[in-house]
């Protein structure tokens, strides 16, 4: 039997595993996953955690009950190292051999070394920040509530997110949404058409900039419509305890700074001795072999695959497009059969914009982009339906109905 050994149970690894059931024997593999969390998290909707949008278990999918039915073994663990001399991935449960390794770990947040970030500023990347970040949204909205000085109220409410992409542009929309539609009846000493301030911060000439333009500017209109500070051509030079500071050496006031200025690769790759991009990503050929070996395979943010001159974004939708065309070369290298090249056919984008908002991007079969309420509706379908399992789906559903015709959970759980 050969021993395959998945690193990290993101979307990368979580749809690799899902397009092998069926396609291998029992007898053929014996093949683990290994993550620090015994769950996959649905990462695209975290900020909906932080705004009280969702629960936390509704984006949460245990990872043995992808595995166990089928034969399968999951395995938590902090993954140390990987030996590729002696095929053994190193980890705080022991070591484990490999005949094919599948390196998907995927990212961590990129603070660009800029001072202040670890010590000041929030994160949106785990389900500990989404939760960190709605108990410090409510915590200073109570203690804004019990403020008698409006100037002290409005110092304690001004927000500063770093980072215009999907990340920074949803989450400044759904935390105006938040304040707007949940926390304006509850909060009556605060005025939040006045008092709140949120101010979205990016080094780039226009939001979310990775994505197409005409579908930036519905974004940046859309932001600006919700009363979204949006400061483009900024650059953050330092995070300090009372905001942050620009690299012209202006200053932002902000009482909570919320760092979503992007991802980098994860640092279990640096040590591997493996061809790698200069962003740290593993250098992958056609058919998702690092350095051309056919024992060790990476997708997803962990891999550096080559579209068109430059590797392809470290986005949840190139993990999940990458997965099924993986899983049929990884049964290949089991069955020494020949591997089959990747093409990677981009679908387009999709930013939520608050309520019943978003902007969408249609790459195929035709070109389109659009706004409103028809591009959230597409928006919302899209990721009900990528959610793993129904109970998550069901569960998804309910919760998003019960955000939009009530309040949102504006309880400070621990």
């Amino acid at each position: 039997m050969k021993r395959i050994v998945i690193v990290g149970g993101g979307f990368a690894g979580l749809h690799l595993v899902r397009h092998l059931v069926g396609r291998l024997r029992r007898d053929e593999v014996e093949l683990t996953l290994i993550d620090r969390n015994n769950y996959h998290l649905f990462t695209p909707l975290l900020y909906q955690i932080a705004t009280g949008e969702l629960p936390p278990h509704a984006v949460a999918y245990p990872l043995r009950a992808a595995l166990s039915p089928h034969g399968f073994r999951f395995v938590r663990a902090e993954v140390h190292a990987v030996d590729l001399a002696s095929r053994a991935i190193r980890t705080s449960e022991g070591d484990f051999l490999y005949d094919i390794a599948v390196l998907v770990p995927g990212s961590v947040t990129n603070d660009f070394g800029i001072p202040g970030v670890k010590e000041h500023a929030l994160v949106v990347k785990g389900l500990t920040d989404g939760r960190a970040l709605r108990h410090r949204i409510l915590s200073v909205f109570e203690e804004a509530g019990a403020e008698a000085e409006a100037a002290k109220r409005k110092a304690l409410l001004s927000f500063a997110i770093v980072g215009a992409g999907p990340v920074g542009v949803e989450l400044s929309a759904s935390m105006r949404d938040l304040m707007d539609h949940t926390l304006r009846p509850i909060y009556p000493t605060i005025d939040i058409a006045h008092e709140p301030s949120l101010t979205l911060i990016d080094g780039a000439d226009r939001v979310v900039p990775g994505m197409n333009p005409r579908l930036s500017d519905i974004a940046y209109r859309r932001l600006r419509q919700l009363g979204v500070e949006v400061r483009l051509g900024t650059l953050a030079a330092e995070v300090t305890a009372d905001g942050l500071r620009t690299k012209d050496g202006a200053g932002i006031k902000a009482h909570t700074v919320v760092w979503a200025g992007g991802v980098k690769a994860n640092p279990l790759l640096a040590s591997l001795d493996l061809p790698k991009d200069k962003d740290g990503r593993l250098v992958v050929d056609q058919f998702f072999r690092a350095g051309g070996r056919d024992d060790v395979l990476s997708i997803g943010d962990a891999a550096a695959f080559d579209f068109e001159g430059r590797p392809l974004p470290m986005l949840a939708q190139v993990a999940v497009l990458e997965a099924p065309a993986a899983a049929a070369n990884l049964v290949h290298l089991v069955r020494g059969e020949p591997l089959e090249p990747y093409h990677y056919h981009r679908k387009g984008d999709l930013v939520a914009l608050g309520r019943a908002s978003a902007a969408a991007e249609f790459a195929r079969p035709v070109k389109l982009v659009l706004g409103g309420f028809l591009a959230w509706t597409v928006w919302r379908t899209n990721y009900l339906m990528q959610l793993v399992g129904m109970r998550n789906r069901f569960t998804l559903l309910m919760e998003w109905l019960l955000s939009y015709f009530s309040r949102r959970i504006v309880v400070d759980f621990p």
